[in-house]
């Protein structure tokens, strides 16, 4: 039994008229005739009563229709699947990301994308840059939003944006409201750092940014994350160098600080994923992400 047979059966259940059935197929009566026969045959059963003035379903067509009915209309649903998939418009993607990047692009890629194909299962994962590696060398993620260039030849990253470091200081600090500042008028204060094992290139960046500026930062607290980080500033327990984008995050007792060009390194924000894989779905995901980074992108 073939999917055509069904079609053909649920014409004639539908129609109730031979003739009629065929022109909707665009065949012959005879043929269509031998058809409906030769299933009848393989079920065993009589689908169709038929007499020179009308047909009529059986019970046994009348329960076969609705049988048939469903198995058309799965075919049809998996025949639009397939044609959503290979358009990148059905189908899932898993993305790992950086705790400090979901206060970049990483919210308007996401919404944008999801937008477009809303029968995509989008799965997220927040895992630090050595997770991420290891997560798409093994195919647990697709793709991943990271702040370091991964060491591995199978992998390509793609840079989408650049940030510089500000200060994150107590709202009561002393320079907390001066003028101009520069980063080595906090030689004596105390650093929060972020944990090098949660992120390493933030870590690197503000002991590269403090030693250009003459000195090195004496680390009071390493914290796990943003929010502990902020939190402990607020306390008071030191000042923290901090990405740009997490001056969105207000919270009561941070100040944020701009500091001069030439004392802060820069973060960059890459996509990665793996070269021997690029599903239509993730060609359409690295598409919105360049688009949504060439938008924001500095004039």
């Amino acid at each position: 039994m073939e999917l055509r047979h069904l079609k053909y059966f649920v014409a004639v259940a539908e129609e109730l008229h031979f003739g009629r059935a065929a022109r909707r197929l665009n065949l012959a009566q005879p043929p269509l005739s031998q058809q409906i026969r030769a299933l009848e045959e393989e079920l065993g059963v009589r689908l169709f009563l038929r007499t020179s003035r009308k047909v009529e379903l059986t019970e046994s067509g009348r329960l076969f229709l609705e049988q048939a009915g469903l198995v058309l209309a799965q075919a049809d649903k998996a025949r639009h699947t397939m044609r959503a998939a290979h358009r990148g418009e059905a189908g899932r993607i898993t993305i790992g990301f950086v705790t400090s990047a979901v206060y970049t692009l990483v919210p308007t890629i996401l919404r944008e994308f999801n937008r477009g194909r809303p029968n995509v299962e989008i799965r997220c994962f927040e895992m630090n840059s050595n997770e991420q590696r290891i997560a798409l060398q093994e195919r647990q993620i697709d793709v991943g939003f990271n702040r370091a260039p991964l060491a591995d030849t199978g992998l390509h990253a793609e840079i989408l944006s650049r940030e510089r470091f500000v200060l994150a200081l107590p709202s009561d600090h002393p320079r907390a409201r001066d003028g101009k500042l520069r980063l080595r008028q906090f030689a004596n204060d105390g650093f929060i750092q972020f944990s090098r094992a949660q992120g390493n290139v933030i870590y690197d960046g503000v002991i590269a940014s403090c030693q250009r500026a003459g000195f090195s930062p004496r680390i009071a607290h390493e914290s796990t994350g943003v929010q502990t980080t902020l939190a402990l500033v607020a306390a008071g327990l030191g000042v923290a160098m901090v990405p740009a984008s997490l001056q969105q995050l207000k919270r009561p007792g941070v100040t944020y600080r701009e500091l001069p060009a030439g004392d802060t390194s820069e973060l960059e924000l890459a996509l990665v994923w793996r070269k021997d894989t690029l599903s239509p779905v993730m060609e359409n995901f690295v598409k919105i992400a360049r688009e949504v980074a060439r938008k924001a992108a500095p004039t």
